[in-house]
């Protein structure tokens, strides 16, 4: 299954192996393999896979009849049954094989439907958030309690009404509101419900923003038949301070993933990836939400980063936007170098808007333009740029090859060098980037053989997982069956004479970024990302389930395009489709990448076929084909 961002992996991930064996010949083996034992599980109707031992059992799920394969395995949609005992709730097995019969209870967990016992109405006990805000924001509240209720939030003087929006489970019912921040921060004060302190906003270990902050006791208060009650729920609130911080973008060490060298940017303080800031970039403070941090990306525009990649600039910046200055386009080898002064290293953005043409994108800033200098060497047909309102300064690039690949990084050098910076130094641990080169390196299609399109082109093949990975219904982890397509389509590309690159080539555990910094590090022309897939919770497998590849950016969706074509060619599995994805391997910007998703890990039959040479084969060839044809076909562009 694909590498999601943080917060958002499927649930069909952890592996969990729950065995009843019957009898003393043990001639029964009931394995459920998901959902994991004492999961909580939301959906009214879910999947259930595991495997029987043998396809001559026959299995009963809560008294339904449910298909067993040739190898023993099963996978079941049905409704979820209601917890029996507290928040527990069992699926009842009956397997039958011969003479020999096995029931079991297997335990899951429910979300409540109704309030604890003996818990007041609204049952939501605390209500913690941390948020900086100005005059006139709103904090959006809501929670749950019995249905029928009158639900305020109430701080001291002040009375904020929530609306009963309609059945949330069982006797539950969803209340929300939106809450004038400054007003109700006020309002508690002057009661005495608040208690002062110090927000300290940035990276562990260092300088960090500090701001004054109260942590705040407001009270939601319910009135039905039965009386009132009261609940507690504390904020912790900071007046925006004035003028706005300024920050520094540092990507914080992951043990887990790696790291990239970008701060990747969000429009919504937990929505997808969109931008990529590189490492240095200043920034000023737009809003903090709990450990979020935006900032000002223009009037109107804000870009979330984590709170843990940001720390206090070093003296004072001032509140005027950046200044940019005059640019230079140099060239060496496959690789144009755009460099650009700036005052500080605003915010920016990089956007193929053609297949010849990229704009870069520069928040808070103002343009003091007077050359952008580049030679008849350098491929460059023209430059141009444009200062918008926000403050925001567009740099348009028209090349006369297509884009192969772009990366954006905040360097040393000579900000205000007539007609723009010619060289520029990368900035090492701890320099501060005033002063500072904004360096935009473009690179172009590697040299392509028309009668033999891969011969010398490098592929680096990522065997998708682990860490994480899902397993299907016998347990072939997803991590083992993406390794043994990705050798199978090394072999192939070797070949055909292309040099494979193995990001991974045994069982070890391999972080998200670590995965393309070795594809960057090898200088490869493609990364192509192995995979097969699993679904989340809730979602109905048996319609969904078939060949998907995704992409990320403009440059990549041709060789997804043909990637899937030859997938579906060859694997004959239904077509899902190429889909545009915020997923990790695909985000990286060097190269033309992918991520192909086969089979499904959760399917029996594709479980089964994943386990067989003749499939990985299929698999891999189908690979095979769709890079071939996407070389060949850019190769035979004027």
């Amino acid at each position: 299954m694909p590498d999601y961002r943080p917060g958002l992996l499927a649930t069909a991930l952890v592996p969990c192996l729950w065995t009843v064996v019957a009898g003393p010949r043990a001639e029964i083996d009931l394995e459920i393999r998901y959902p994991p034992r004492l999961a909580v599980v939301s959906p009214d109707s879910n999947f259930l896979f595991g495997s029987v031992g043998s396809g001559e059992a026959t299995l009963e799920i809560d008294g339904n009849a449910i298909p067993v394969e040739p190898n023993g395995a099963f996978l079941a949609w049905l409704p979820v049954p209601e917890a029996s005992r507290g928040d527990t709730a069992f699926y009842r097995f009956r397997v039958v094989e011969g003479a020999d019969t096995v029931t079991a209870a297997f335990p899951i967990r429910r979300p409540p439907s109704g309030p604890p016992p003996g818990a007041a109405s609204p049952w939501t006990s605390t209500y913690e958030h941390e948020r900086w805000y100005r005059p006139g924001d709103v904090l959006r509240v809501s929670i749950a309690g019995e249905a029928g209720a009158a639900v305020d939030l109430v701080a001291g003087a002040e009375r904020f009404p929530l609306d009963d929006t309609g059945v949330l489970r069982g006797s539950l019912n969803r209340y929300a509101g939106r809450v004038d921040l400054d007003r109700l921060h006020r309002a508690a004060c002057a009661a005495g419900d608040c208690r002062t302190g110090v927000d300290e906003l940035g990276r562990e270990g260092g300088s960090r923003l500090a701001v004054p902050l109260d942590t705040v006791t407001a009270w939601l208060v319910a009135r039905t038949d039965g009386g009132v009650t009261r609940s507690p729920a504390t904020l912790r609130l900071a007046r925006f301070p004035d003028p706005a911080p300024r920050v520094r973008l540092i990507e914080a060490a992951d043990v887990v993933n790696g790291q990239s060298g970008v701060v990747v940017g969000r429009p919504t303080a937990s929505g997808p990836y969109r931008w990529r800031f590189p490492e240095g970039t200043v920034a000023t403070v737009a809003a903090v939400e709990g450990d979020r941090v935006g900032l000002a990306l223009g009037s109107d525009l804000v870009g979330w980063v984590l709170a843990e990649d940001v720390e206090p600039t070093r003296g004072d910046p001032g509140t005027e936007p950046g200044r940019i200055f005059d640019g230079r386009a140099t060239v060496d080898g496959r690789v144009v170098d755009f460099r650009i002064g700036v005052t500080r290293p605003v915010p920016a953005h990089v956007t193929v808007t053609g297949s010849r043409s990229i704009r870069l994108t520069l928040y808070d800033a103002h343009a003091d333009i007077g050359r952008l200098s580049h030679g008849s060497g350098t491929g460059v047909v023209r430059m141009d740029w444009t200062q918008a309102p926000g403050p925001v300064v567009h740099i348009d690039i028209e090349l006369e090859w297509a884009i192969w690949g772009t990366r954006l990084t905040v360097e040393q050098g000579d900000a205000r060098a007539y007609e723009g910076p010619e060289r520029s130094t990368p900035l090492a641990a701890g320099d501060a980037a005033d002063g500072a080169v904004l360096r935009l390196a473009l690179r172009r299609a590697p040299d392509i053989d028309r009668l033999s399109p891969l011969r010398g082109i490098r592929v680096a093949v990522d065997p998708g997982h682990p860490g994480a990975g899902s397993y299907g219904p016998t347990g072939l982890f997803e991590g083992d069956a993406n390794l043994a397509v990705a050798r199978a389509l090394a072999a192939l590309l070797r070949e055909a004479g292309a040099e494979p690159i193995m990001i991974r080539d045994d069982r070890s555990a391999m972080g998200l970024y670590e995965r393309t910094g070795r594809a960057r590090a090898a200088d490869a022309d493609l990364l192509v990302s192995i995979h097969n897939n699993a679904l989340p919770d809730g979602v109905r497998p048996f319609e969904r389930a078939g060949t998907s590849t995704f992409y990320y950016h403009p440059q990549s969706a041709a060789l997804a395009r043909s990637v899937q074509t030859g997938m579906v060619e060859r694997i004959r599995l239904a077509d899902r489709g190429v889909l545009w994805g915020d997923l990790a391997m695909v985000r990286e910007p060097w190269m033309p990448a992918i991520l192909t998703e086969g089979a499904f890990m959760m399917i029996p039959a594709q479980e089964a076929a994943l386990r067989t040479e003749e499939f990985q084969t299929r698999y891999a060839r189908g690979v095979l084909d769709g890079i071939e044809r996407f070389l060949r076909e850019y190769g035979a562009r004027p």
